[in-house]
């Protein structure tokens, strides 16, 4: 995990502090933050809109950029749907990510390539 420097950002939703008083192992976290974005941090470059928002996580004080591995095991419960914005309206009017933009985009990939036609499904299902 990256260190970042906050002053650099604007904080669009706040998550909770994760406080731990053993060392910070990435098995550890994703353990605590699986399927859990309560955790999470937006953070949104000075100047920037809501597409430029990272995630973060705040670990004793100190706000982290996750790795991949652990965005993935804390977005894991969003799944993408024919229509899917990455967008929400939070209660105070600005918009936040629902989850990142390098995730999002691993998922549209993903799923492009499972993606299977209705027609070549059924003919596979009468041959079986």
């Amino acid at each position: 995990m990256k260190c970042l420097d906050v002053n650099a950002y604007r904080i669009v939703k706040s998550g909770r502090p994760c406080i731990t008083d053993e060392p910070i192992h990435l098995g550890n976290l994703i353990q605590k933050m699986q399927k859990n974005d309560d955790f999470v941090y937006w953070l949104e470059p000075l100047g920037m809109g809501y597409t430029k928002q990272i995630p973060a996580v705040n670990v004793n004080g100190q706000f982290m950029q996750p790795s991949v591995k652990l965005e993935k095991a804390i977005f894991r419960h969003i799944r993408l749907t024919r229509h899917f914005q990455n967008y929400e309206l939070m209660d105070d009017g600005n918009k936040k990510l629902r989850i990142p933009i390098r995730l999002w985009k691993e998922k549209q990939r993903t799923s492009i390539k499972f993606s299977v036609s209705f027609c070549i499904a059924i003919m596979k299902y009468k041959y079986l």
